[in-house]
């Protein structure tokens, strides 16, 4: 009997399911319907499509759903599916007492043309909730939630008199709220009425209300902005996150922000001086014991903590490390040469000298890069590489922490450093017997034990079988 090996894409490293962990539409969707009180998703699908959110090991930190789901079947596909749809729809409304169901159409009902009006149409006066509906192919989860946005616009939102001088901070729903807290502070002492910010636990009269706002502050122009601008006069602004020397992170940056902010809305700008005074006074201290020693930055797309630590701590960066595959997605080489360009001008025209830069390396030549280059801390973006790094006492200052310290503020630089400081002031603690396991070089979560058990479920799992 011989095997012969199938070329597919592995999405975890014990994988349940063949597709467990695709990051697509309906996962993007679910984030967003998560994050509307009283909202109950319906999937109009196969039930292989509500499985999938159920073992979802693409983010197993996400909440799982017990979603409902018109369950099709190939009968369904040929003859129609209208009237699954309705009696779901009914049993929904009866059971949980929604203000708002929102249908998330897949490719089955795609396929076959389903036409959500007429549903709607016959459904609407059986039943207390609003119903709205979601449809369009994404292949990635922020595709997803930017598709079932705009559903919001197009049948939540509705047309309110506008508040002077207000605007909406609009995040994506996996944003912390208590992030923004010092934003909002900043705004109101600047003179401006917060709307709200969206989209984070909102209720379905929040997501109406959202037009009584002037202004939209967003990450970037998506569909549902521009309807929104079209439909209901907002103007929208975005931050330059594809400007590598005006990141939010910075105290400079996110000035220039809160200045374009007050320009567009005729806001009091001094308070915005005195707030960038009072945290780089703060900095000064950690400034004093951090200025000169060398990093590696290390991060997927984009350098994140990284131009504070050059830019307003004085911190070094030899080591720029880009990792462009994320779930065997491959970035285009001229994102890449372009990512690459603007973080290394950056680098040298703050320290003087441009970084040694590596393009998807192995942990090998990571590790052989940071020794050669002295460097004492990685900042961000592999966490996979962990246990090496310790094992060759090479400190970390991960994504996560990142996250969990980040905040939408002056404050923001302040908590960088202050943990990078906490971090760079600890001996390495490569003696932890985690740090001395002999860790796969394939996998570096695992260690070889478990890599070569994951192999062996990878051959048996997909492999086809001839005679």
């Amino acid at each position: 009997m011989q095997y012969k090996e199938q070329k597919i894409r592995i999405c975890s490293n014990l994988p349940l399911h063949r597709q467990s962990g695709v990051p697509g539409k309906v996962c993007g969707a679910l984030r967003i319907a998560n994050q509307i009180k009283g909202c109950i998703p319906i999937l109009h699908s196969p039930v292989g499509c509500a499985f999938q959110r159920k073992i979802n090991t693409f983010a197993p930190y996400e909440i799982t759903y017990n979603l409902p789901c018109t369950n099709l079947t190939e009968v369904d596909t040929v003859y129609g599916c209208h009237e699954k749809l309705v009696e779901k729809v009914l049993e929904v409304n009866k059971k949980y007492h929604p203000e708002l169901i929102l249908i998330i159409s897949t490719c089955a009902p795609d396929l076959i043309g389903e036409d959500y009006d007429i549903t709607l149409d016959e459904v609407r006066d059986m039943i207390d909730a609003k119903i709205i509906y979601d449809t369009g192919k994404a292949k990635r989860a922020p595709v997803g939630m930017q598709s079932a946005l705009y559903s919001l616009a197009t049948q939540v939102m509705e047309e309110q008199e506008k508040i002077e001088k207000s605007l909406n901070i609009c995040k994506l729903s996996y944003h912390r709220t208590d992030s923004v807290d010092e934003f909002v502070d900043i705004l109101e002492e600047m003179g401006a009425h917060v709307n709200g910010v969206y989209f984070n636990d909102n209720t379905v009269e929040d997501i109406k209300n959202i037009t009584r706002a002037e202004l939209n502050l967003v990450d970037f122009p998506a569909d549902w902005v521009l309807y929104a601008e079209k439909k209901f006069g907002m103007k929208y602004l975005m931050p330059p996150r594809l400007k590598i020397e005006d990141s939010l992170t910075t105290l400079n940056g996110f000035a220039k922000y809160l200045y374009a902010i007050a320009d567009a809305l005729d806001l009091d700008a001094d308070i915005i001086e005195k707030r960038k005074k009072e945290a780089d006074a703060k900095l000064e201290k950690y400034r004093n014991e951090l200025k000169g020693k060398k990093i590696a930055s290390g991060f997927s797309v984009h350098g994140g903590a990284m131009q504070t630590l050059i830019e307003d701590v004085g911190m070094e960066c030899p080591v720029l490390i880009l990792k462009t595959r994320r779930m065997n997605l491959m970035m285009k080489d001229d994102a890449v040469k372009h990512i690459s360009n603007s973080m290394t001008r950056f680098i040298e025209n703050h320290q003087g000298y441009a970084p040694e830069v590596l393009i998807n390396p192995t942990t090998e030549e990571e590790i052989k890069a940071m020794k050669e280059h002295g460097i004492e801390l990685c900042v961000g973006g592999m966490e996979n590489n962990m246990f090496e790094y310790l094992r060759n006492g090479i400190k970390l200052f991960d994504m996560r922490r990142m996250i969990q310290i980040s905040k939408m503020g002056f404050s923001n630089s302040v908590n960088i450093a202050r943990e990078t400081y906490k971090i760079v002031s600890k001996e390495p603690k490569s003696h932890l017997l985690l740090g001395n396991m002999d860790y796969s070089m394939k996998n570096p979560s695992l260690s070889n034990y478990w890599a070569d058990i994951v192999d062996i479920f990878q051959t048996c799992w997909y492999c086809e079988c001839k005679d």
